[in-house]
């Protein structure tokens, strides 16, 4: 089972057999006694490319998330060995993983100093496919989840913001001239561009022109520079509205919010490491209170603040 897990991730039985550091035949062996005894073919082997039977495709899914359970398992029973010491995997999507997690994984690294933390970006899609794969351990997303594996606990109100370039500030734009821009968002699976594209449909906004990029600082870097407008977290153009590199465009009844949540499989018992990160991060964000879009300051707040 161990040479065809390697097989499925490396797709090639040399790349299993480096894997695991035994010979190709060996591999290939081993491989054969498992298709002998369920009497099926697992892999292709006409073709050069990994390519895996239906067959062989269920039960590597079926295996490689085994594999992971015992990972996961092994990792947190040294933990009670030598707390503190453990490994923890997270996986993001993109806003909750760029400008909120990095500040409480440093203040958690400074407090266990011997974990190791690893943080994944991707959607809310992507994160959700990690934890049933058993790749990460805890995932923290901007959408609901309807996986029944998947349990979810809500963290945090977040509010969607129509932003633009310093020149439309104070524009208030109609419908057809919304439609005339170009939107500039994520890819598919991003649970902003999914609320965004929904809120649009309800007003009867229906771009011309879109444009996807692969990160947040992307897709800000091309609004400040005038091509275009995207709808973003309040968590991620805060401090450009402030600054006045980006400006809120009002659109008549668009009230676009999301939920952020932690989400992890089902019953699964934690590593003490996601346990103490989870602490953690309840006691920062439990006292976090919702904020508007933040304003740009005037010279009588100035005046006032000093």
């Amino acid at each position: 089972m161990r040479a065809f897990a390697a097989f499925a991730r490396r797709r090639s039985f040399s790349g299993a057999a480096q894997e695991l550091r035994i010979s190709q035949p060996a591999v290939s062996k081993h491989i054969a006694d498992i298709e002998r005894e369920l009497g099926m073919l697992l892999v292709e082997r006409r073709t050069r490319d990994g390519t895996l039977t239906a067959a062989g495709e269920f039960l590597a899914n079926h295996v490689l998330r085994a594999e992971g359970i015992l990972v996961q398992a092994a990792r947190g029973a040294a933990e009670f060995c030598k707390p503190g010491s453990g490994s923890l995997t997270i996986v993001a999507s993109g806003v909750i993983g760029t400008y909120l997690l990095p500040e409480v994984i440093a203040q958690f690294q400074h407090a266990y100093p011997g974990a190791r933390v690893a943080l994944e970006l991707g959607t809310s899609t992507t994160a959700v496919e990690s934890l049933r794969s058993h790749r990460a351990e805890l995932g923290f997303i901007g959408r609901y989840v309807t996986a029944p594996e998947i349990e979810a606990e809500p963290l945090l109100e977040d509010k969607i913001l129509l932003v633009g370039p310093p020149r439309l500030a104070n524009e208030r734009l109609s419908r057809n001239e919304l439609r005339s821009l170009t939107w500039i968002s994520r890819e598919e699976g991003s649970a902003t561009r999914a609320l965004a594209e929904a809120a649009c449909a309800d007003l009867g906004i229906a771009p011309r022109r879109r444009l996807e990029l692969p990160s947040w600082e992307a897709i800000k870097l091309a609004v400040r520079r005038g091509y275009g407008i995207a709808a973003c977290s309040r968590f991620a153009v805060e401090e450009e509205l402030r600054a006045g590199s980006l400006t809120l465009i009002p659109v008549r009844r668009w009230n676009v919010q999301k939920t952020m949540s932690i989400i992890r499989v089902r019953d699964a018992a934690l590593t003490p490491s996601a346990e103490q990160f989870l602490r953690l991060l309840r006691a920062r964000w439990g006292r976090m209170p919702s904020r508007g879009p933040p304003r740009k300051r005037r010279r009588g707040d100035q005046k006032n603040s000093r």
